[in-house]
């Protein structure tokens, strides 16, 4: 008795290959987009730490000037991909925190401008961002809020 091996003929396993890096030049992109939009959610979280944070001391000394020049008491917990700043932008930023890596090109305060710009107004306003860089590339993604909670991605990086 003749016993038949049977298995895939070459065009077969041809056509499987191929369908597949289809799927996963379709998906890989997708999938680091997701990823890099996953990181955006730490400056969004952190910043409203810190608009939480200026706000209970708005509340205790009527003024958003922190004593100790920092957030407040707010630090952020673990590893961060974000550089936190005071202020909008341009000359009137003061660096309060880098915490991104030290080579990262995005831990310095964005330059750009902005409707309002550090602690102003008798210190009745306040604008805090973040800069980091979520996609391995040489834009950053930066992120503002103001006094009144509005979180705005000033440059999208993803």
């Amino acid at each position: 008795m003749k016993v038949l091996q049977r298995g895939f003929t070459l065009v077969e396993l041809m056509i499987v290959v191929a369908i597949i890096g289809i799927l996963a030049a379709i998906a890989i992109p997708n999938f680091q987009k997701f990823q890099a939009r996953a990181r955006q959610a730490e400056a969004k979280s952190n910043l409203k730490g810190i608009y939480s944070a200026k706000h209970t001391q708005m509340a205790d000394s009527e003024s958003y000037d922190c004593p100790s020049n920092d957030f407040c008491g707010w630090a952020p917990q673990g590893e961060v991909r974000y550089s936190y700043h005071e202020g909008a932008a341009g000359a009137d930023s003061v660096q309060l925190a880098t915490m991104a890596s030290a080579g990262s090109a995005c831990n310095t305060a964005p330059t750009g401008t902005a409707e309002t710009s550090g602690v102003n107004n008798a210190s009745q306003t306040f604008t805090a961002g973040a800069s980091g860089d979520v996609d391995n590339d040489v834009d950053c993604d930066q992120w503002t809020i103001d006094d009144l909670g509005k979180l705005t991605n000033v440059t999208p990086d993803v």
